[in-house]
């Protein structure tokens, strides 16, 4: 019997990215100069879905020419839940009978599509009919590993690059792309470029070319402010307001980021850490982490875990619980509408980035 082969996910790159892949080892190489292979562009925006469903069963049902086999590819199908709905049109009837009841031995079927559903009857029938099915999608920045992962993909291609990646540049990629592979790949490869001959990339790199998104700039507003770079976090204040950042989210941002400081303080005491170096973390004794297994501090990754650190000990508890009331306060007054709001913004990261004396 032939093989089958469906790929999906709401990850258009990564889909995109295997089923090419996939399509080279299939074919031993380029797909598109290989005559055994039969290419139906599904993403075509000259062919209507059911014009490419039909050019699709028609290669099924044509016998390989001068070859011994044949590949057909569905490359790209724009919605592939139209094989599932209640009155589905006869073509994909169609296709979807031939694909289940037993493929001919010299018949390889390739089908890539984007954030189709897996629940419906289309792909469980090909599933039950033995297709061997990829699923590929973005990482959720709420998954528990999502972190952990997305530092594992940013080394790994660092390192086939022939590059290492300092730990707080790889934070801040992490923290700042969001799950999408493309995205990355497209920032990855961009930091290569800049770096050039050097063999390391850095968070100056990763300031100096990536792309500067929202979530970007929320990272170094937040890094400025708590690092007490008052013109740095004054300049970043004023893209982000070019950029359309809502000051009710602003708000909601830099108070969680204060409260993180402050449970940072609380669990640093509980591990009776008074100060930190680059090494701590990776140096603590296996007791301690055995005993404290809730540590918030023990889930991060010891870089991040002793950056966290550094920030939280630049405050004074007493700082640590006044900005708090000063969030509050500038909140107060943004939403009575007392006063400028960009003068607000301003006067507070002054307030919070300054020292006490």
């Amino acid at each position: 019997m032939g093989k089958l082969y469906l790929i999906g996910g709401d990850d258009d790159f990564a889909v995109k990215e295997r089923a090419r892949a996939l399509a080279v080892e299939l074919s031993g190489g380029e797909p598109e100069e290989n005559p055994a292979v039969e290419i139906i562009p599904g993403d075509s925006d000259d062919l209507k879905p059911e014009t490419a469903a039909g050019r699709f069963l028609d290669a099924l049902r044509t016998p390989p020419f001068l070859s011994d086999n044949k590949v057909v590819w569905l490359r790209h199908f724009k919605d592939l839940d139209l094989f599932s709905g209640r009155e589905t049109q006869p073509v994909y009837s169609e296709i979807s009978a031939f694909l289940t009841e037993g493929l001919p031995q010299e018949l390889t079927v390739l089908i890539d599509a984007i954030g189709f559903d897996q629940r419906k009857s289309f792909p469980k029938a090909l599933k039950a009919a033995g297709a061997a099915i990829e699923i590929l999608n973005a990482g959720k920045t709420t998954d528990k590993r999502f972190a952990d992962d997305r530092r594992f993909s940013i080394r790994e291609f660092c390192q086939e690059a022939g590059k290492a990646i300092d730990p707080a540049a790889a934070q801040f990629l992490t923290e700042t792309l969001g799950g999408d592979s493309g995205t990355l790949r497209n920032e990855l490869d961009k930091l290569c470029a800049y770096a050039g001959n050097a063999d390391r990339i850095t968070l100056e790199d990763c300031r100096a070319v990536c792309s500067r998104t929202p979530d970007a700039v929320s990272w170094e507003f937040t890094g400025a402010v708590t690092s007490r770079n008052i013109a740095g976090a004054l300049k970043l204040l004023d893209i982000m307001l070019q950029q359309g950042e809502a000051e009710m989210r602003l708000m909601y941002t830099l108070s969680g980021e204060f409260q993180k400081l402050i449970q940072t303080r609380l669990a640093m005491k509980q591990l009776r850490l008074d100060s930190v170096g680059p090494n701590t973390f990776a140096a603590l004794p296996p007791a301690l982490k055995e005993k404290y297994p809730d540590n918030p501090l023990l889930k991060l990754h010891p870089y991040r875990a002793y950056k966290v650190c550094e920030s939280a000990a630049g405050f004074s508890s007493e700082e640590l619980a006044g900005a708090l009331e000063l969030i509050r306060n500038a909140n107060r007054a943004l939403v009575s509408g007392g006063g400028d709001r960009r003068i607000i913004l301003e006067q507070l990261v002054i307030r919070l980035a300054s020292r006490r004396t």
